[in-house]
């Protein structure tokens, strides 16, 4: 089983740790999700997540390469810029999605860890005469995420670094090695808890260091390390799909409602014309939506568990947890157009049977 460079510290601080995401060993809480949910909310969390995938690319060709490939535009990014898109089957269908950093010499791609290997290979059967290099660096890189409404202030506090409220998602900046620190701290805005959030890439063995330096300082901003429960039930929440449930090679993006991820304007690349028809000739057949369910919270819902319109089959689940904020369980799924409006009623299969719930639009609002 694989763990990060981060696991020694995990251990002393107590966490509980479960396999997840390819036989990875990561931290699900360190005191109980529900506290460190509401420290996301209310305050600010750490949070390791040095097992996703970590990809750059490098050579003078790179954002035309990539730009062409995948589902969004790259080639308009200047240094200190971002964004978020798929590469697709040549079906339109999900193969991976991906967060572009573009930096002065190399654009970063942070990936699902279950498409770490896939994304590689995928990439690196298209470079043929492209002045470009494509190197999987996951194990000599880590990553740390900060998420909530003190987030911007420790994150400041730690790097030095001014004005990152105002700083776009997606976009970043770059804490270059001098002094106290002795590797360079790239620092992007990812949103993807609902509260403000920057995800911290360092060197490997810089890890720990930094690590510690964040506990440090956000003392004085209650800070809490979180698990991957609490970051789980604050994704689901937040209405944000991730790959491996909402996302899959069975899907579309547009069925996810990740229209954003898509540059209609670009021109060809792999899958455009699957997904350019369903836009401009058709509609998806079902689409991404919350379902919050009746009573009080029951056992967590399984993934595929199916969903109901009185005795027609409509849907299924795919992800589902019980959400603090809103003190109910809640769950992501895919839902047939005809009850996709906020306020349609569904059933949902569990062990005991049918429960009741409300379709509502994403994200879920407390």
């Amino acid at each position: 089983m694989k763990t990060t460079p981060l696991y020694p510290i995990h251990e002393q601080l107590g966490a509980t740790f479960a396999e997840k995401h390819l036989d990875w060993n990561i931290p699900t809480q360190f005191t109980d999700a529900v506290s460190e949910h509401l420290a996301v909310r209310n305050n600010v969390g750490i949070t390791d997540v040095s097992y996703r995938g970590r990809h750059q690319l490098t050579g003078e060709d790179r954002a035309k390469f990539l730009h062409r490939i995948i589902s969004n535009d790259v080639e308009s990014l200047t240094t200190g810029q971002g964004t978020y898109a798929m590469l697709l089957t040549h079906r339109g269908k999900i193969i991976a999605d991906l967060n572009i950093t573009v930096l002065e010499d190399t654009i970063s791609i942070d990936t699902a860890s279950e498409n770490t290997e896939s994304l590689f290979n995928e990439l690196d059967k298209y470079i043929i005469a492209d002045d470009v290099e494509l190197s999987d660096v996951t194990a000599e890189t880590g990553a740390i995420a900060v998420h909530g409404p003190k987030s911007a202030d420790l994150v400041q506090s730690v790097l030095g670094l001014n004005g990152l409220a105002a700083l776009p998602e997606r976009h970043n900046c770059v804490r270059e090695a001098d002094g106290d620190f002795k590797h360079t701290i790239v620092c992007v805005r990812t949103d993807n808890t609902g509260e403000i959030g920057w995800t911290l890439y360092t060197a490997a063995e810089a890890l720990i260091s930094l690590w510690e330096t964040l506990m440090a300082e956000g003392v004085r901003f209650n800070v809490q390390p979180i698990g991957w429960n609490a970051l789980e039930s604050l994704r689901i929440e937040a209405g944000v799909p991730r790959y491996g449930t909402e996302l899959t090679d069975a899907v579309i993006p547009l069925e996810a409602e990740l229209e954003h991820t898509i540059d209609f304007e670009k021109g060809c690349y792999i899958g455009q014309e699957i997904v350019a028809r369903m836009k401009y000739r058709g509609h998806p057949n079902r689409l991404l939506r919350g379902l919050e369910i009746d009573g009080k919270p029951i056992r967590k819902l399984q993934p595929n568990a199916k969903v109901f319109d009185g005795d027609k089959e409509v849907g299924w689940v795919t992800s589902s947890t019980f959400a603090p904020t809103l003190a109910k369980e809640i769950a992501l799924g895919y839902v047939r157009i005809a009850v996709t409006e906020a306020g349609s009623r569904v059933q949902v299969e569990t062990s005991d049977g049918r429960v009741d719930a409300t379709v509502v639009r994403l994200p879920f609002s407390a």
